[in-house]
C-alpha cells in the first residue's frame, strides 16, 4: 500500500497552519509560496479545502520529467525530486492529474509533498 498523507476536509478551517508548518520544516522560513500543502479557499461558500500530492501509485509525474529528476524514495516512499537534476520545466505539473505538484519560482523547482521525510510524527 502506497503511503499519503490523509486530509480531512471537514476539519479544515482555513487556518493555513499546515501551509505555514510545512515551508517552516523544508525551509525554515513561514511562506505560502514554499509549502507543499496549499489550501484553496472559497469565502463565498465558507469552504477550506487542502491541496497536497496524493502519492498516486502510477505518478505521472515521475514518468512525464524529461532528465529523471523524480523517482520513488526507497526509505519513505515519497515522491522525490532530485534538485540537481530538475530544469524546472513544469512537465510533472501539466501531468498531475490532481493538482498536487506546486512551483517554487525562486528556486525554479516543484514541490512535491515528501511526507515530511516519511518520518512519523506523533
Amino acid at each position: 500500500m502506497q503511503k499519503r498523507l490523509i486530509v480531512d476536509e471537514e476539519k479544515c478551517t482555513g487556518c493555513s497552519s499546515c501551509i505555514l508548518a510545512c515551508s517552516f520544516g523544508h525551509y525554515d522560513s513561514f511562506s505560502i509560496v514554499k509549502s507543499r500543502i496549499q489550501v484553496l479557499k472559497e469565502a463565498e461558500r465558507a469552504i477550506s479545502k487542502p491541496w497536497v500530492c496524493i502519492q498516486c501509485e502510477e505518478a505521472p509525474c515521475i514518468s512525464s520529467c524529461p532528465v529523471d529528476a523524480l523517482s520513488w524514495e526507497r526509505d519513505s516512499a515519497a515522491i522525490h525530486l532530485n534538485e540537481a537534476k530538475c530544469i524546472g520545466c513544469k512537465a510533472c505539473i501539466a501531468a498531475c492529474p490532481f493538482d498536487g505538484i506546486f512551483f517554487y519560482d525562486e528556486h525554479q523547482i516543484p514541490l512535491i509533498c515528501d511526507l515530511c521525510g516519511g518520518i512519523r510524527h506523533a
